[in-house]
């Protein structure tokens, strides 16, 4: 089921965002009672539209009270507050943590692919990190990597509360120099979830695949590949929505890999690498 903390939410992903600005119009033809036709459509559209994510969530396996509770606590920070407090680096928001049906979409590819050793690259508050881990065997290793100190933190509370959270190893700093560091400690893994700065990933993509850190076979997900629609939209894109689509362009034309781009949430891309 969509949370109350769901729906609050600012729109992020083009649907939300879509579906935002459907509303809006249809509010604005109300109130003039203009285009009786076009409102006729328009609702249509609105019937299509804004459903959808509800719909999906409620279809989707319900997550472990663990990671309810973690969302739930991410969502009561005042993330403003800590950023003017100085607790926090960066500026950051409730939206980013990963939520309910990509967490699952997380714990469900973890399962399918057999991965006992997992690589995350950004873990905010921990939620992807726990949903893998719930879905590792006992002897299985995730290794996160967060450059916020006060996140990192917040997240290894959560984890102690969960009998899967000794599964978590996190560290904290510069990832590419923590990634080279794995690599020359001859570190490699089955599957690697990149969801940090946006500006950033290019980098970390060349770098786990120049590095060996993944195996041939092996799986890296990639969150926000759609980004607000502003890889595909004709309207002018932020700093992050360019690197974005550069990345995209990367990654399409790479032929070490094979992937897909999967219209989830924010978007969602599967590259295995082949060779």
């Amino acid at each position: 089921m969509v949370t109350t903390t769901e729906q609050t939410h600012r729109p992020i992903t083009p649907h939300s965002i879509l579906t935002s600005k459907l509303q809006a119009l249809e509010k604005l033809m109300r109130d003039t009672s203009a285009y009786p036709i076009y409102l006729d459509s328009l609702q249509e559209c609105l019937d299509l539209a804004t459903p959808l994510d509800h719909y999906i969530a409620e279809h989707t396996s319900s997550p472990s009270e663990d990671l309810d509770r973690l969302e739930a606590e991410t969502n009561a920070i005042d993330w403003d507050g800590a950023f003017n407090r100085g607790q926090t680096e960066l500026q950051l928001e409730k939206e980013m943590v990963s939520g309910a049906v990509e967490g699952q979409f997380l714990q469900l590819l973890t399962s399918i692919s057999g991965a006992k050793r997992i690589l995350e690259i950004g873990s905010f508050t921990g939620y992807a990190s726990l949903a893998m881990a719930e879905a590792l065997p006992d002897d299985g290793k995730l290794i996160a990597l967060e450059y916020d100190q006060f996140t990192a933190d917040f997240a290894k509370s959560q984890w102690e509360k969960s009998p899967h959270g000794s599964k978590i190893e996190i560290k904290v700093g510069d990832a590419i120099a923590t990634l080279r560091e794995l690599a020359k400690a001859k570190v490699t893994f089955d599957l690697v979830f990149i969801d940090a700065d946006k500006t950033g990933y290019l980098n970390y993509y060349k770098t786990i695949l120049e590095e060996n850190l993944i195996q041939k076979g092996g799986l890296i997900c990639v969150d926000n590949t759609l980004f607000m629609g502003q890889v595909y939209g004709a309207e002018p894109v932020s700093e992050n929505g360019k690197a974005l689509e550069h990345f995209n362009q990367f990654v399409r034309d790479d032929e070490r890999v094979q992937q897909v781009l999967l219209p989830l949430r924010d978007g969602v891309t599967l590259i295995r690498r082949v060779a």
